[in-house]
């Protein structure tokens, strides 16, 4: 879940830009559902979105400006294995499969590029599945949380605001929901976090990333 670093240079962004068309979609508004035999491709230029598995809750990844979404199913030319949802006002460059396809093979660094952004993809994927045999519930919630807040918090006079609710949450870091309360209810006790409707505002960093490190809540 860490930020995400542009795909394309700048003249290479210029030149896909002529090769494609910009669209937005509204907070909360699906991008592309699992099982769709579409094949375009989005590269983010503004906002966040979350990739669902099973259902818009089952939040397995967040991507964000200079990512994109969706080239797996242009590339193998298969149904889409997930689904993709708007978490703020999303603008994004819309590819059809073939064009991106084509622009890939004239862009032999854009390839490689991506070839490094799946890579790193399959490398956090596999983390999180070994974290899950040998993290804890609070360890896992933490950091999940930290590296949320670096890439989609947003800045308030409380803190740093988190807007998923925490069933997104608990697929995100891949405990049940009853834990995720359980522990969000401890760190909310000793003043680390408050919660709102629909997110959770991270009011005390160091308390987070202690737990993150893997010191228990007492």
């Amino acid at each position: 879940m860490t930020s995400g670093t542009s795909l394309l240079t700048q003249a290479e962004r210029e030149e896909a830009e002529k090769l494609g068309h910009v669209t937005r979609y509204p907070t909360g508004s699906i991008l592309f559902g699992a099982g769709e035999l579409t094949d375009f491709v989005l590269l983010i230029r503004h906002g966040h979105v979350k990739v669902t598995t099973h259902s818009s809750e089952h939040i397995v990844a967040v991507r964000g400006p200079g990512e994109t979404v969706g080239e797996m199913a242009a590339i193998g030319q298969e149904a889409r294995s997930a689904s993709v949802y708007a978490l703020s006002e999303v603008e994004a460059l819309y590819l059809p499969g073939d064009v991106w396809l084509d622009f890939l093979y004239e862009h032999p660094r854009v390839m490689r590029a991506l070839l490094r952004h799946l890579h790193a993809r399959l490398k956090e994927a596999t983390r999180k599945q070994a974290e899950h045999g040998i993290i804890g519930a609070e360890q896992r919630l933490a950091r999940g949380l930290v590296e949320l807040a670096a890439k989609i918090g947003t800045p308030e006079e409380r803190g740093v605001c988190v807007s998923l609710n925490q069933r997104e949450l608990a697929g995100l870091v891949g405990v049940s929901r009853e834990s995720v309360s359980q522990v969000v209810k401890r760190l909310r006790a000793m003043g680390a976090v408050t919660t709102g409707r629909e997110r959770i505002i991270i009011t005390d960093e160091a308390v987070l990333a202690s737990v993150a490190d893997g010191n228990t809540i007492s």
